[in-house]
């Protein structure tokens, strides 16, 4: 089968597209034909040796994590409600390849009417936005969030989050993702390449920062006291923070397969959109990484295999 591979960690010239072997299906485990797979900041943070989990720490090692796609093998003796030929979708360490092998407990069927792409689009950034607008922020009528990135994957979705809990949401993006955040209500859009968030939004109940640094330090500023901070990457300077008056939350995504289902349901009835910008094929993996990697895929970038 093809894959998208790695033999030593480090830049865009570490991927290369290799022959290997297809897995073999052991108990508890499906072989899932990839369809499609989504491409995230994680991907390439494995392969630069930044984020490496057990399951993405050793080389050889095949990059990619969100994926949809067809079982098409149930190792035996496994008890699941799942059936060879049914349409899945989840994560696994090594889906930018034809096949992968996933743990049963860890597929979602996919509904019928989300064609591959919008599936691999959801799982890594969807539920990270899940839980931290709605699980964590609480996210109601009356609230004001400050969504940073949002024409990024996660930031895409905690918009659409917070809008569809009937709360009010600026956002900092891309020019080129503008028009498509205006059409979900967002309010106003700030372009960060020309505008200051800071002379445009205050006094808001939550920011959601997936950036650090100096867009957090400018973030307690539009923050009412007694606000909430939610962090994904850095530390949080908890000095500013008390200084501010406000809550902070260092964020991390737990994969979980209830919430999954939640919002595939979401977007099956339209009310949730994947922003999928660039859809490309397997062969134009290290492509897909560089656009994510130097923030140029304004939205969400997916491999067609």
């Amino acid at each position: 089968m093809k894959a998208v591979r790695i033999h030593e960690f480090g830049g865009p010239e570490k991927v290369r597209l290799e022959d290997i072997p297809i897995p073999k299906v052991t108990r508890g485990k499906a072989l899932v034909r990839i369809r499609a797979a989504g491409v995230n900041p994680v991907d390439w943070a494995v392969r630069e040796q930044i984020y490496n989990p057990k399951g993405a720490d050793r080389v050889p090692l095949t990059l990619g994590q969100d994926f949809a796609g067809l079982i098409e093998k149930i190792g035996a003796g496994s008890k699941t409600p799942l059936r060879e030929g049914d349409e899945v979708f989840g994560e696994v360490f090594g889906s930018f390849a034809e096949f992968a092998l996933v743990p049963l407990k860890h597929l979602v069927k996919k509904p019928a009417s989300l064609d591959w792409k919008i599936a691999a689009a959801l799982p890594m950034p969807a539920l990270t936005a899940w839980q931290a607008i709605v699980d964590t922020a609480g996210a109601r009528p009356g609230m004001r969030f400050l969504i940073h990135g949002a024409s990024g994957g996660v930031g895409s979705f905690a918009a659409q989050f917070a809008r569809w809990k009937g709360a009010e949401v600026a956002a900092t993006a891309s020019e080129a993702s503008a028009a498509w955040l205006r059409s979900l209500g967002v309010d106003p859009v700030i372009d960060y390449q020309r505008e200051r968030f800071e002379e445009k939004v205050r006094e808001v109940d939550v920011v959601l920062d997936p950036l650090g640094g100096e867009t957090q330090a400018r973030s307690f500023g539009v923050l009412k006291r007694g606000g909430m901070l939610i962090n994904l990457i850095e530390d949080i300077d908890e000095d500013a923070a008390k200084k501010a008056g406000v809550r902070t939350v260092d964020f991390g995504m737990e994969y979980d397969v209830e919430d999954l289902e939640q919002i595939a349901a979401l977007v099956a009835q339209g009310l949730i959109e994947p922003h999928i910008s660039k859809v490309l094929p397997l062969d134009q993996a290290r492509q897909a990484l560089d656009l994510n990697q130097q923030g140029k895929s304004h939205g969400k970038v997916v491999l067609e295999v």
